[in-house]
């Protein structure tokens, strides 16, 4: 099928057929003014055996032109016949497609067209995931271990877990160590009416805390008259405790423990004493 459609800037005349047509949609750019317009919008349909645009009797926007003026028309259509030119489809960009090539280069540069090889980015996330919790595990890890003998006696059901794990590590789940959970009751000193040079001190502690502390070693000074230091003993719970208790087990939670305790003074002259409770770390004073 042929056409003829004319310009409408210079009302230049061109032939075309389907194939040009349908090339970019029925859009052209003229020869003469270089104008691009959708030749669908002015066609008229002419007979296969013409093949120029003179051979078409009258103007596509004016029939009643007169026939020195279609010659004219014609002449000139004829000698543009040849510079037709079918204009190309225009390219679509997608929004914001420039932007994202500036500001994110490498969600495009790690994409990967092979569907064989697995995509880069998609390890990323699950690498992050792994690291992450590898990480809190171990900082779980280190609280749980700094933190085993309170745990141990805060919620003894978690104490065998405990244990065990430490087998493991050389480590061992001791009873806590709070001086600050320990108090110290009335304490007296006198002098024994049997044996000379021998003193006996009594005293007691008692665990204000609900759960098993360590036994502390004791501390005492005994001074003279003057407050000057005469003796210094530092007694350990073997030592004051009696032999039927275990030291290991500690002093119950709101347990109390009496001391009682027989000092050969040889024959130093002792008129007061000071009470210091003691563990590796820590000291606790009464006087």
């Amino acid at each position: 099928m042929k056409y003829v459609t004319s310009c409408p800037k210079c009302e230049t005349q061109f032939l075309l057929n389907d194939e040009l047509m349908a090339a970019h949609r029925g859009k052209v750019q003229c020869g003469s003014c270089e104008l691009v317009f959708n030749a669908k919008t002015r066609l008229t349909d002419v007979a296969d055996d013409i093949n120029t645009p003179a051979e078409h009797p009258t103007n596509l926007d004016d029939n009643k032109s007169s026939p020195s003026e279609d010659s004219e028309t014609s002449a000139i259509s004829a000698n543009k016949y040849t510079s037709v030119e079918v204009q190309p489809e225009p390219t679509i960009t997608p929004p914001n497609i420039h932007e994202l090539l500036i500001n994110e280069p490498s969600i495009f540069d790690d994409l990967n067209d092979d569907p064989g090889k697995p995509n880069k980015t998609a390890k990323y996330p699950t690498l992050w995931g792994v690291f992450s919790l590898l990480l809190l595990l171990m900082a779980v890890t280190q609280a749980v271990y700094h933190m085993r003998v309170k745990i141990a006696a805060e919620y003894p059901q978690f104490k065998p877990l405990l244990v065990k794990a430490c087998a493991n590590l050389g480590c061992i789940v001791g009873l806590p160590k709070e001086l600050d959970a320990i108090t110290i009751g009335d304490s007296d000193m006198q002098e024994n009416e049997i044996y000379e040079s021998v003193i006996n001190f009594t005293s007691s502690i008692t665990n204000t805390a609900n759960y098993p502390l360590a036994y502390p070693n004791i501390a005492l000074t005994l001074t003279s008259v003057n407050d000057q230091v005469v003796i210094k003993k530092l007694i350990n719970p073997e030592d004051y405790l009696p032999t039927d208790v275990r030291v290991q087990d500690g002093i119950q939670g709101r347990g109390l423990r009496a001391i009682n305790l027989q000092l050969y003074i040889h024959e130093a002259v002792v008129a007061g004493y000071r009470i210091l409770l003691t563990y590796p770390s820590v000291q606790k004073q009464n006087n």
